[in-house]
């Protein structure tokens, strides 16, 4: 029978004990990885399924729209607002003008939609109307003045 060193058999134990660690660390790394992939895979159908329930829902929300008489009275814009609505457009009386963002689940506002409501809310809106002049090509443009 073959006699091994006692330092052979310790140099062995120890190889042994290190490769069991690293497989053990593959397997844990392998079973993380799978649960990493299984929770990718569900966050980005939930996101998704949200991107397409906001989209549904900018298509649907017209016609539940208090903030206008009637679905007539909005212009689609879709960037950077959703919809300009000219509420009493269909009547005869005063126009209200309103600008009007679709949201749903819990996005919010952009940066630039954020600066166009505060653009409202100071009342920093004017109109300005553009003509083309029929013999030459200038454009001439006069704000209104208040």
């Amino acid at each position: 029978m073959v006699e091994l060193a006692i330092d052979t058999v310790v140099v062995i134990a120890i190889s042994c004990t290190i490769i069991l660690y690293l497989l053990w660390k593959i397997i844990q790394l392998k079973i993380a990885q799978r649960a990493a992939i299984t929770d990718a895979r569900k966050d980005t159908g939930n996101r998704q399924r949200s991107i397409i329930k906001g989209q549904i829902s900018e298509v649907l929300a017209p016609w539940s729209i208090e903030s206008v008489n009637s679905v007539k009275e909005l212009n689609f814009l879709g960037s950077p607002i959703d919809f300009v609505g000219f509420k009493g457009l269909d009547g005869e009386g005063d126009i209200d003008i309103k600008f009007i963002e679709i949201k749903s689940g819990k996005s919010r506002l952009n940066k630039n939609q954020r600066r166009i409501r505060d653009a409202v809310a100071a009342k920093r809106i004017e109109w300005v109307e553009v003509r083309v002049r029929d013999t030459e090509i200038e454009i001439e443009e006069r704000p209104l003045q208040s």
